[in-house]
């Protein structure tokens, strides 16, 4: 019988651990700045978004290093589906996925957890910059699941001695998605010179995305870059307010199961 009771007590103490929750809000002014180098100097600079599907590629490969390889050149990025550090990364042994692409390109980084589980943060997006952050918060959005919890980190960035606010999602695939774009667009409305990044799993037919993309203050950067073939079915953004964008590339599915996107900003004189 008290086998049988240590049993039970082990199986459902890993139900327990196993199960998803809510990474929970947090707020701060620092990066971790351990690898970075240089600061852009000239009259414009490179923001990317990128889901690097945990760095599995498209054939179902890990290799984290091939998503490095695509965001070292680039100064400001936010990224998606990104494993939080291992256990034994915790540990002291290895780099987590974050760290990893931060030494690579020599940015300073930012893990932004949106789930734990197996008693610590498990997955969540990131924000790479050469840029001067001054502040940041990652918040939590609704969540109607119960498992697949996302967040959007919002960030104030120092460029040529005037600010902006950069906003980094990945929102859900299904239930709560409307009310998860809506909340990250009315963030994105409240400054005047803003970059919004990220996985909407939401085309431009999307009824909330499409009322923003009315908006003359908004632009939709890859579509002004003439970079994508196939904008009607894209699901990655990046939207700008306040700047002119310069120019950019694509590059097609394979590193990861999404495509990488990288746009060259200034500021709108």
């Amino acid at each position: 019988m008290f086998e049988f009771f240590i049993s039970f007590c082990v199986i459902a103490a890993l139900i327990w651990a196993r199960k998803a929750t809510p990474a929970g809000n947090k707020a701060g002014n620092t990066l971790h700045t351990e690898y970075l180098t240089s600061k852009p100097t000239s009259n414009h600079f490179t923001v990317a978004t990128f889901n690097i599907q945990t760095g599995k590629s498209n054939d179902g490969k890990r290799d984290i290093s091939a998503s490095a390889a695509l965001l070292k050149d680039v100064d400001l990025a936010g990224i998606q589906e990104v494993y939080a550090p291992s256990l034994l990364n915790l540990l002291g042994h290895g780099q987590q996925q974050t760290e990893h692409l931060a030494k690579r390109g020599g940015f300073a980084w930012l893990f932004c957890a949106t789930r734990r589980r197996w008693l610590r943060e498990h997955r969540g997006n990131a924000l790479l910059s050469k840029l001067d952050v001054l502040n940041w918060q990652t918040t939590m959005l609704p969540d109607q699941s119960g498992k697949s919890y996302r967040n959007m980190t919002t960030a104030t960035i120092e460029w040529q001695d005037e600010t902006f606010v950069f906003i980094n999602t990945h929102l859900h695939t299904r239930q709560g998605r409307a009310e998860q774009l809506q909340v990250v667009l009315q963030e994105f409305a409240k400054y005047p010179r803003a970059i919004l990044v990220g996985d909407f799993n939401s085309t431009a037919t999307m009824p909330e995305l499409a009322t923003a993309l009315e908006d003359g203050l908004i632009d939709d950067a890859i579509k002004q870059a003439h970079i994508d073939t196939d904008n009607a079915e894209r699901i990655d953004w990046i939207l700008t307010k306040g700047f002119k964008v310069e120019g950019g590339r694509m590059v097609e599915k394979g590193v990861s199961d999404h495509p990488f996107y990288e746009i060259s900003l200034s500021y709108q004189s």
